[in-house]
C-alpha cells in the first residue's frame, strides 16, 4: 500500500474503508480519525478543507486533482461516498419513482450485507421488497418555520398522571397520502440508511393520526409512548438538514416480516 498518498486520496481512501465496512454515513470525526491512522501528524484543520473540497454539494475547501465529486454530503457533518453508500443488508433497488415526489430520483445499486441509494428509490431489503412512499415533510408555519408544539401542555390532567418518557418534548406535524390503507411493513430512513422498521394494519392510520399528530394524551403514563419518541427524532433529524423518507412493503404477514427484519438488521431508532 503506498505510504505517501496526497492526504485529498488519503480521505477517499479512507470514505472507502468505511463504506466498505458498512459505516456510512460517516461523519467528518470518522474519516479524520482514519486519516489520522495513516498520518499521525495531520490535524484537522489540514483535513477539514480537503473534505469540504471533494465533496460535490458543499461549496469551498480545497479541491484535490480529482475535483469536487468524491463525497457527498447527507446531513450536517454526514457523509457518503458520491458512487456508492453500503451500509450493511439491502440489496437490489428498482428504477421507479412514486407518484407525487418532489425529489428527482437516482439509483446506484451496491452489494453488501446493508446496501442503499444515495438518492431515494424504491429498494430490497433480503426478500422483501419495499416501495418509497414520500418524503416526510413537515407542517410548516405562514413564514415558512416548521411548525412545533408541545400538545402535552392542553391536556386536562385529572388524574395528576405522569409524563411518559418522551412526553415532555417539542413535537412536530405531518402527513403521508391517505389512500394507503393497507397492511404491511413499513421503513423510515435518511438518504442512504434505515433508521426504524415497524408494522401496521393501516399505513396511512398508522402515519397520519399515529406518529405524524401527537395528541396530548399519548403525552402521558398510558398514552402511546412510541409515538411521541419517533415523532421527535423525525423533528430534529430534520431541523438538522437530513431528508427522511418512508417506504412500505404489503403483505397480511407484517409481525412476521417485522420481526425477520429486526433480528437481522440493526435499525437504530428501535429499542430492543
Amino acid at each position: 500500500m503506498k505510504q505517501n498518498l496526497p492526504i485529498w486520496e488519503r480521505v477517499h481512501q479512507c470514505a472507502q474503508e468505511l463504506t466498505k465496512n458498512g459505516n456510512a454515513p460517516f461523519t467528518r470525526g470518522d474519516i479524520i480519525k482514519c486519516v489520522q491512522r495513516y498520518i499521525p501528524n495531520c490535524n484537522p484543520d489540514s483535513i477539514n478543507p480537503i473534505i469540504q473540497g471533494i465533496t460535490d454539494n458543499l461549496r469551498g475547501g480545497a479541491p484535490g486533482a480529482a475535483g469536487k465529486n468524491l463525497l457527498h454530503s447527507v446531513g450536517r457533518g454526514l457523509f457518503i461516498l458520491k458512487t456508492s453508500s453500503s451500509i450493511g443488508m439491502v440489496t437490489g433497488v428498482s428504477r421507479s419513482k412514486p407518484s407525487g415526489s418532489k425529489t428527482p430520483l437516482k439509483t446506484t445499486p451496491v452489494s453488501g450485507s446493508v446496501s442503499c441509494t444515495p438518492e431515494e428509490s424504491d429498494l430490497a431489503i433480503g426478500a422483501y421488497a419495499f416501495k418509497l412512499v414520500c418524503q416526510l415533510d413537515l407542517q410548516t408555519t405562514d413564514d415558512g418555520k416548521i411548525l412545533e408544539y408541545k400538545p402535552q401542555l392542553n391536556y386536562v390532567n385529572s388524574e395528576s398522571l405522569s409524563l411518559n418518557k418522551y412526553g415532555n418534548v417539542t413535537f412536530c406535524k405531518f402527513k403521508i397520502p391517505s389512500n394507503l390503507q393497507k397492511a404491511g411493513v413499513y421503513i423510515i430512513g435518511m438518504e442512504s440508511k434505515p433508521q426504524y422498521v415497524g408494522e401496521c394494519i393501516n399505513l396511512s392510520t398508522r402515519f397520519n393520526t399515529g406518529y405524524g399528530n401527537i395528541s396530548p394524551r399519548n403525552c402521558y403514563v398510558g398514552g402511546q409512548e412510541t409515538n411521541c419518541r419517533i415523532n421527535n427524532l423525525v423533528l430534529e433529524n430534520i431541523k438538522s438538514g437530513i431528508r427522511l423518507f418512508l417506504w412500505f412493503h404489503e403483505t397480511p404477514d407484517y409481525k412476521s416480516v417485522e420481526l425477520t427484519l429486526r433480528k437481522a438488521i440493526s435499525f437504530p431508532w428501535n429499542r430492543a
